[in-house]
């Protein structure tokens, strides 16, 4: 069974940017948010998305080139 292990910058990033995303419109229920700052958080929040998931696959691809390497294939 293979373990992924997630850089901790990446999991940091991914749990901003689902808050950021999630939360926008349960706030602009509560509270008056116009739609200017609900599009600024929601991008923000996707960008940080986007990024841990880049972060992730370098991180992986690194590991499958070690790996090549290592074994001579």
């Amino acid at each position: 069974m293979k373990r992924y292990h997630i850089p901790k910058t990446a999991l940091i990033c991914l749990i901003a940017g689902l808050m950021m995303t999630t939360l926008t419109p349960i706030l602009g229920r509560y509270i008056p948010i116009s739609a200017f700052l609900k599009g600024i958080i929601n991008g923000l929040g996707l960008m940080l998305e986007v990024i841990a998931i880049i972060k992730i696959s370098r991180r992986n691809k690194d590991n499958k080139c070690k790996h090549h390497i290592a074994n001579g294939s």
